[in-house]
């Protein structure tokens, strides 16, 4: 009688460890507490960049600045003048218009927003109509940076309407290369925004 009750007892032991071990086991992720925090204010740590001298000026047709920086990217993942230029342009042409025509082409399928209010996830579509929501006239391309890290662009502009969460007038555009099913491509890619911050 008193083997049996031990033998059950153990069973019932046995059961309760190897239903917590599989659930620990389980292919669903575990929520990591603050993830959500941590990305947001990953995203809106600006990547310090130096200043430069004039020993190296970036020809320019606006009054914005380019700020080019010597960094440890690979000799394989360089921007050329060129497209720097010509993507300064652009978002010139872009930004100088309340109705930000052609937006939706720098656009990746989906953007991370970064604003004081926390951050979010939108396609392509919401992405531009929270932009033009938000536009006015006057908005101009303050800087173009590059990354020193890794192969990105950001392009700041300045002049938008403080609409909330817009408090200082000021929105980022980070962008960097894919390829035409939304996949990180440095060698060939276009140049796509997939993180915009909000000040």
């Amino acid at each position: 009688m008193l083997v049996r009750r031990a033998v059950v007892a153990l069973a019932l032991v046995g059961a309760t460890v190897a239903a917590g071990c599989s659930s620990l086991l389980s292919a669903d992720p575990t929520p990591v507490p603050g993830a959500a925090a941590t990305l947001t204010r990953s995203v809106r740590t600006p990547i310090p960049t130096p200043e430069r001298s004039a020993a190296s000026p970036v020809a320019s047709a606006s009054p914005a600045r380019v700020a080019s920086a010597a960094s440890p990217v690979a000799s394989s993942q360089t921007v050329s003048e060129a497209e720097v230029s010509q993507l300064q342009q652009r978002m010139e042409q872009i930004v100088a218009n309340p109705d930000l025509p052609g937006v939706e082409s720098l656009l990746l399928d989906h953007v991370s927003f970064s604003t004081a209010q926390g951050g979010s996830i939108m396609d392509a579509n919401q992405a531009a109509s929270w932009l033009r929501d938000r536009a006015g006239n006057g908005i101009k391309v303050a800087r173009l940076d590059r990354g020193t890290q890794s192969l990105v662009l950001q392009v700041l502009t300045d002049g938008w309407p403080n609409k909330d969460p817009i408090q200082q007038g000021q929105v980022t555009f980070s962008l960097r290369r894919y390829d035409a099913n939304g996949r990180p491509d440095e060698e060939n890619g276009d140049w796509k925004v997939d993180v915009i911050e909000a000040l």
